[in-house]
């Protein structure tokens, strides 16, 4: 018998690339052989949250132990800064020490994310040294000097900038000259100083490009970046916000026969409260994009607040657009107008997977029955419509409910707890639909199996 102790090395890591958080913690106390295969994946990724800020000094940041145990860095690939400690509204110093000491040390860092507002310049130094970065996801408010520094990165891959200054955005053309053979996936979110012009420069630049995520930047609205996606054929996903603008859509039409993921931010301004938003800007908006024929395999709508309904006139042109290659369906801050819709939907789209929608807790039966249309769901994704009316909590019995209903549905995902199906293990050798059980566990901020969380608009993993 081949007992644990006997296993590769190599193998043995890649056993513990499936596990995660305190699972992974857990084997690599075993012995010292199990804690040479999990210690690649321990430190794979350095995460850094509010939960952890918040206790500053007096819990030792991944960074600090970076740089008391040097043998740790080759390890590091990614780094995720989403909050920092402070003192007096300032970076707090030491910890501004420790990250750059770390970055220096890391060789091997391939993405980079730092999305607090102010924190990124201390780091801009050492990031000019990274050769293997590919990946890069900051909030780039800077000044002309540290965008001078940025933009000398030049084998980035996938670039998201947040909140990017005048001073960024005023060298973005270069910056893509640059990164013309390299960059795959460009995302600009809410970049109020981008205008028309600027993004055309750029996207000249980019032909190769293959995602475009362009999100709440004031100047540019869903006219400029369809008449703009000339530039780039080749494009599998994209995202940006709709606006009242009152030109129409140029012709013609752009091709992007490739496109596979398409999100769309809607923004309107009601002229009576309450009013529902028309449909005519989105209908226009998927006419306008079917003329390429694009198989799309994931579509997702943000609404303004769940107030309004997603019209059953939508419903029907997703449904006659895209049924046939549908596998991922998302309505963010909106219901389903009808039970009848919802219903049509499941039934027609036969290769959906994942579902992401309002999950109508007081309605849970008639919501399940509609839903079990759908034979090829295997992923629901509870909503958060952000709203601060009082709520039923989604519960064990619940989720119980949906999947007894739905028969292939594997997992639910709530804010809080993933709940997934786990069939019983017994001695029967009937195939009950009933015969399992609902376990829960809760959402790692760390995105699982060291990936982090995108922003709401970018591809799913199906």
């Amino acid at each position: 018998m081949v007992s644990a102790d006997s296993l590769n090395l190599d193998v043995l890591e890649l056993v513990f690339s499936y596990l995660s958080g305190k699972d992974l913690t857990a084997i690599a106390r075993v012995n010292r052989f199990f804690f040479a295969g999990a210690i690649p994946h321990l430190y794979s990724i350095l995460p850094y949250r509010l939960s952890h800020a918040k206790r500053y000094p007096s819990l030792a940041s991944p960074f600090s132990v970076i740089s008391s145990h040097p043998w740790l860095a080759v390890h590091v690939r990614h780094i995720d800064i989403r909050s920092i400690p402070v003192v007096k509204s300032q970076i707090n110093t030491k910890f501004a020490i420790e990250c750059t000491r770390a970055l220096d040390m890391c060789p091997n860092i391939s993405s980079f994310r730092c999305t607090v507002n102010n924190a990124l310049p201390p780091f801009l130094g050492s990031l000019a040294k990274k050769d293997r970065l590919h990946d890069l996801w900051i909030c780039a408010s800077l000044t002309t000097d540290q965008s001078a520094k940025l933009i000398k990165l030049a084998k980035i891959r996938t670039l998201t900038l947040d909140l990017a200054s005048w001073n960024i955005l005023s060298l973005l053309p270069q910056w893509a000259t640059t990164l013309r053979d390299h960059l795959r996936v460009l995302t600009l979110y809410m970049t109020n100083e981008l205008n028309e012009t600027m993004l055309e420069k750029v996207l000249a630049e980019l032909p190769g490009l293959i995602g475009l995520h362009v999100i709440q930047c004031a100047k540019i609205h869903h006219v400029a970046i369809l008449a703009q996606v000339s530039h780039t054929p080749l494009l599998e996903s994209l995202s940006f916000t709709t606006s009242e603008d009152a030109r129409e859509l140029l012709n013609p039409p752009p091709q992007l026969t490739s496109l596979l993921h398409l999100s769309i931010d809607l923004r309107f301004t009601p002229m009576a409260p309450m009013q529902q938003p028309s449909p005519n800007t989105i209908s226009a908006i998927l006419t306008h994009i079917n003329h390429s024929s694009p198989r799309l395999e994931s579509f997702v709508l943000k609404y303004p607040s769940r107030q309004y309904g997603v019209q059953n006139s939508l419903i029907q042109q997703i449904i006659g657009a895209y049924a046939p290659s549908l596998r991922n369906l998302s309505f963010i801050d909106s219901a389903v107008g009808t039970t009848d819709s919802l219903t049509a939907l499941c039934r027609a789209c036969a290769k959906l997977e994942r579902l992401e929608v309002w999950i109508p807790v007081d309605d849970l039966v008639i919501f399940a029955i509609s839903i079990a249309q759908s034979k090829s769901l295997r992923t629901l994704v509870d909503v958060n419509s952000h709203t601060h009316a009082p709520r039923s909590t989604l519960r064990q019995g619940g989720v119980y409910t949906l999947m007894s209903k739905v028969e292939n549905l594997q997992e639910v995902v709530t804010d809080t707890e993933t709940w997934k199906r786990t069939k019983d293990l017994d001695d029967s050798e009937d195939e009950d639909e009933e015969d399992f059980t609902v376990t829960s566990e809760r959402q790692s901020c760390y995105g699982g199996k060291g990936k982090t969380a995108n922003h709401w608009f970018m591809p799913r993993e199906l």
